[in-house]
């Protein structure tokens, strides 16, 4: 929409004798948005501007209106950067997380080769045992409710959780992360993607973690104890896919 002009008129402004202050803009088209300006300029010029008489002088008005308006369209300036990016996944916080499997497993590092290994640990050795670090993200295009993406890291160390193709079938690693900026925002159609998992809660404290790239394949252990944690299909009957967290 435009307007070939524009007639304001405004309550008696304080301090000034004169009734009504008239404003016309007449020279060239304006959109709703330029006379949206003009509105906000003239409302902050009447709080905030005393004249010395009567009247502004035409100089005087233009200095105003030009201070007002420039400063308020700065603002929308900056590019909204969650909106222009909808299929990039952005890191919102990071909790530590104590994680067992359905069968009471704890995760140990296993280091050569380097892998969790899902195992039932009695009193004495549960030094052994290591948390989880539960980095939540999040994405305009995202929308499904019941899961929520996450990158998942052993803490206090810079080892992350990732699944990638290995011959026909995804595998889960253990790769080292040295820049974790690099995982602030991940793209949904990059080589970091291979990083994140769909959180889901399958009950009370009941989570499974489906590969974001691999759906359908989720984070696993084995019925057998000290076996590696590894990626499976849902109906894996060899396997459990559901894990117990709790937030330290």
């Amino acid at each position: 929409m435009e307007f070939k002009s524009a007639c304001i008129a405004f309550e008696k402004i304080p301090s000034c004798d004169h009734n009504e202050l008239h404003l016309e803009v007449t020279q060239h088209p304006h959109s709703l948005r330029d006379v949206a300006n003009i509105i906000v300029a003239l409302h902050r010029m009447k709080h905030s501007y005393t004249p010395r008489g009567t009247e502004f002088s035409d100089h005087e008005l233009l200095d105003i209106m030009l201070e007002n308006v420039f400063e308020e369209s700065v603002t929308p300036v900056a590019v909204d950067t969650w909106s222009s990016k909808p299929n990039v996944f952005y890191n919102t916080k990071v909790i530590e997380h104590s994680v067992c499997d359905q069968d009471q497993k704890s995760l140990v590092l296993h280091q050569s080769p380097l892998e969790l290994h899902a195992v039932i640990l009695q009193a004495a050795s549960m030094h052994l045992k290591v948390n989880l670090n539960l980095s939540t993200y999040m994405s305009r295009n995202f929308t499904d409710s019941q899961r929520r993406p996450v990158a998942l890291s052993i803490a206090g160390k810079d080892l992350y959780l990732s699944c990638s193709k290995s011959g026909s079938d995804p595998i889960l690693q253990l790769e080292k992360v040295k820049d974790r900026t690099m995982l602030k925002n991940i793209d949904a159609n990059g080589e970091t993607a291979r990083f994140l998992f769909l959180k889901s809660e399958q009950g009370l404290n009941t989570t499974s973690l489906e590969s974001l790239k691999f759906r359908g394949w989720f984070v696993s252990t084995a019925v057998e104890d000290r076996r590696p944690v590894e990626m499976c299909k849902e109906d894996d009957s060899a396997h459990f896919t559901n894990f117990s967290f709790t937030h330290l």
